[in-house]
């Protein structure tokens, strides 16, 4: 009986999501373990989501009638772990208004109804791109329901949680919305109750907004830091603490941090830190690329990796373009200025030769990119966060044990995941190239298997992405609702022309709605053009209307060839009407006549 390749899988993955996973040998890889040496021609047996045995051919035998994976010629490595996310952010231009305020064309509402609908699509783009574990650091309270969507899928990563982030600082907009991902403190009392406020819906962890403005100073804010990590740490949790200036980590450690997210950006650290750090077992979470991210999209240089354009959020990087586009009237002044100048996106150089510090010393770190954030995608810019690791002069090994076992550090379960073990939860990547190599071939994923379900990785993005959006529409009220999706917009926007009924017609529009004429000079914008427009059209043309010879849906895209006829002079003409909708209504439209 010839071997199953894993790439012939994609057909089993329906049947398998709902049933006991078989027997799996995966035979013939180079298995690498962060806390050991690279082992050839390995066997890992896989049985009810756990791994049985895991040895060399000939020392594991194949027990009769397992399925065979032959993996020959690949590398086998742990579940990686992204320990810094932001699922509700996503990480397209319009995901943080407090750092970019773009509400006048985007809604900030509206935004957040969109990351909820492409939830289980975030999911499958995360698990595509190998990792299998993330720790979302802080979100609204509608974090816990990401939690237990994830923990229902079997296309999602395993998902760790922190609600709100306890601040010492407002930020403008996101924090005055009905559900704030982030809520300041103004002292150490109500530290303590933003605390305990979050501990029914049982966070993994507690994380601390430490932002010092300037001329402050970190004392100034301690009591509310203390409080807080006392409080998280009375009731069995672990606190972890944004602190991106030495002293403010500095003093956020000596308080109590457990954990360390972003690292330090302002100055190098010096030896007493790093004593710190190892006599209290801080684990540090460099994101090395997120700040550069939003610097990449802000001078309108992307600089796209393979791996982002090929598994990240296709409306995410449509959004990155926007800029390009919106009318200088509503950006702040400051970002024509950089374009006159031709910046190029800045390095984390300080943050880099921390990292490296710090590494040398033997200080646990966990990979983590803080995805969700302007620039930063979820899944994909993991491996651009693995070469910025590599450029800060860390091995191809240290990345791989601080991308699997790391994470499992973080979490506390170096017991159940990190190293491919028996006992361990079966969460594995094929690749197709050697990560020891190069860390860029962390990006040549052949297949992904979590919990025992093996992906090969092409099957996990092989769904459109509107039709991820349709999965679970019922997960968050009202915002998967089918009539609101893009093609439903625009088909009912169609029959309204062709019924010549001018407001249901501009029903279907947003009143910021602008038409270009391909590709980018824009006649007409507003409702009210349009309505003197096309009130004009419908009263001059009784017969006409639009037939719809083609259409292709790309996430908020709708692109349909139209061919348009009873004209009152009898014409018959086409044209390519490229519609972007989002949060219901049409926003902008191009054609091409």
């Amino acid at each position: 009986m010839p071997r199953p390749s894993v790439l012939c899988l994609a057909a089993l993955i329906a049947c398998a999501a709902h049933a006991a996973e078989p027997e799996r040998a995966i035979v013939g890889a180079t298995l690498l373990n962060p806390d050991s040496a690279p082992l050839a021609d390995a066997v890992v047996l896989v049985r009810d989501g756990r791994i049985v045995a895991a040895g060399r051919a000939g020392e594991v035998e194949v027990p009769e009638g397992a399925e065979r994976i032959d993996a020959a010629g690949k590398w086998l490595v742990p579940g990686l772990v992204d320990a810094h996310v932001h699922f509700f952010q996503s990480g397209g231009l319009y995901a943080r208004p407090d750092a970019l305020d773009l509400r006048e064309v985007v809604p900030y509402e509206q935004e957040i109804a969109g990351v909820k609908a492409s939830l289980d699509d975030a999911f499958r783009r995360t698990l595509r791109s190998g990792i299998t574990t993330v720790v979302d650091f802080g979100g609204p309270m509608w974090n816990f329901e990401v939690r237990q969507r994830a923990q229902a899928s079997t296309s999602a990563p395993r998902v760790a949680v922190a609600g709100p982030l306890v601040s010492t600082w407002k930020p403008p907009i996101i924090a005055d919305v009905d559900d704030p991902p982030i809520i300041a403190a103004a002292s150490a009392q109500e530290a303590r109750e933003l605390v305990r406020a979050q501990l029914p819906s049982k966070p993994d962890f507690i994380k601390i907004w430490f932002v010092v403005q300037q001329g402050e100073t970190p004392a100034r804010h301690l009591p509310v830091v203390a409080a807080a990590i006392d409080e998280t740490h009375a009731h069995g949790l672990r606190v972890a603490v944004h602190a991106t200036e030495l002293e403010t980590a500095r003093a956020a450690v000596e308080a109590g941090a457990d954990v360390l997210v972003h690292g330090v950006f302002d100055a190098p650290v010096d030896e007493a830190f790093v004593a710190l750090l190892k006599s209290r077992g801080t684990v540090y979470v460099p994101t090395l690329g997120v700040m550069e991210g939003y610097d990449r999209i802000f001078v309108r240089k992307p600089g796209l990796t393979d791996e982002e354009r090929g598994w990240g959020s296709p409306d995410a990087i449509a959004s990155f373009a926007d800029l390009g586009r919106i009318s200088t009237d509503l950006l702040p002044g400051y970002l024509p200025q950089l374009w006159a100048q031709d910046l190029e996106p800045r390095r984390a150089k300080v943050a880099q030769q921390n990292l490296k510090t710090l590494s040398d010393a033997g200080v646990p770190i966990a990979t983590g990119t803080d995805a969700g954030n302007i620039g930063t995608l979820h899944g994909a810019s993991y491996v651009r966060e693995l070469q910025l690791m590599a450029e800060a002069g860390l091995s191809p090994a240290r990345i791989l044990a601080d991308s699997t076992l790391g994470g499992a550090r973080l979490l506390g379960l170096e017991q159940e995941m990190g190293t491919i073990a028996p006992g361990k939860r079966a969460d594995l990547v094929i690749l197709d190239a050697d990560p020891l190599a190069d860390v860029g071939n962390f990006g040549r994923i052949h297949a992904v298997m979590k919990a025992g379900t093996l992906w090969p990785a092409d099957a996990l993005l092989a769904g459109s992405h509107e039709q991820a959006r349709h999965r679970n529409p019922d997960a968050f009220a009202g915002a998967t609702d089918p009539a609101n999706q893009p093609e439903a917009v625009v088909q009912r926007q169609l029959e309204a022309y062709n019924a010549r009924d001018v407001d249901a017609f501009l029903a279907t529009y947003g009143p910021d709605i602008e038409l270009f004429d391909f590709p980018g000079e824009r006649h007409t914008q507003g409702l009210d053009a349009m309505r003197a427009t096309y009130g004009k059209l419908f009263e001059a043309n009784p017969e006409l209307h639009a037939e719809v010879r083609k259409r292709i849906v790309r996430g908020r895209y709708v692109i349909d060839h139209e061919v348009i006829g009873g004209t009152a002079q009898g014409l018959t003409f086409e044209a390519i009407a490229i519609y972007e909708v989002r949060g219901g209504k049409i926003r902008r439209v191009w054609f091409i006549q």
